[in-house]
């Protein structure tokens, strides 16, 4: 999907240059118009902000553009509209990617895996892991939505000492099976049965 935004950005650049070659070599904005095309051009996957305030700041420059006596404002206005598609599908891109990053999931993924902290989980470990969960679920049975801290508080409470990490890691595991299902983002996120 990148390798299609890459392209479609490359081909609102070339009808930008094919359109800014009709203004005068003496005209800035034809040089600010390109420039600001190959800064959209150029972005990185990473850098969604840059190439989010790349995207308006050439939105500005087309309708400066499309007021004057440049050329037709339906050509700018074609070029600006497939600048704002060219945004949209990146922020599309960008939340996917975001959902496969999510470290909760990735380390439920280790953790169905069998790996953790690169060793393989012993038997023991899986039992108390299992007795972990089984507490964790009777929990949030019992007390309905919670974060990761409330639990660990209520964790404590109850005699079992764990970190807040490991609370964290227990959670994202049982969102990955199932058992389990979350609400929210980040420190906001609360899990409920």
């Amino acid at each position: 999907m990148l390798d299609a935004l890459k392209e479609k950005a490359l081909k609102i650049t070339e009808a930008l240059y094919r359109t800014t070659d009709l203004f005068s070599d003496a005209e800035p904005l034809k040089w600010s118009l390109r420039q600001t095309a190959l800064d959209v051009l150029n972005a990185r996957q990473q850098d969604f902000f840059g190439l989010e305030e790349s995207v308006k700041n050439i939105s500005l420059k087309l309708d400066l553009a499309s007021f004057g006596t440049f050329i037709s404002k339906t050509n700018f206005d074609v070029i600006k509209r497939a600048y704002i598609e060219l945004l949209s599908n990146a922020a599309l891109l960008r939340e996917s990617y975001k959902s496969l990053l999510d470290p909760p999931i990735a380390v439920a993924m280790r953790r169905a895996g069998n790996i953790l902290s690169d060793k393989q989980i012993g038997v023991s470990d899986k039992r108390e892991v299992s007795v972990r969960q089984e507490t964790l679920v009777s929990a949030l049975k019992e007390k309905g939505p919670l974060g990761v801290g409330d639990l660990t508080r209520l964790l404590m409470e109850a005699g079992s000492v764990l970190s807040e990490k490991t609370v964290q890691r227990e959670l994202g595991a049982m969102v990955v099976s199932g058992a389990v299902k979350q609400q929210g983002e980040k420190r906001w996120r609360k899990y409920f049965i």
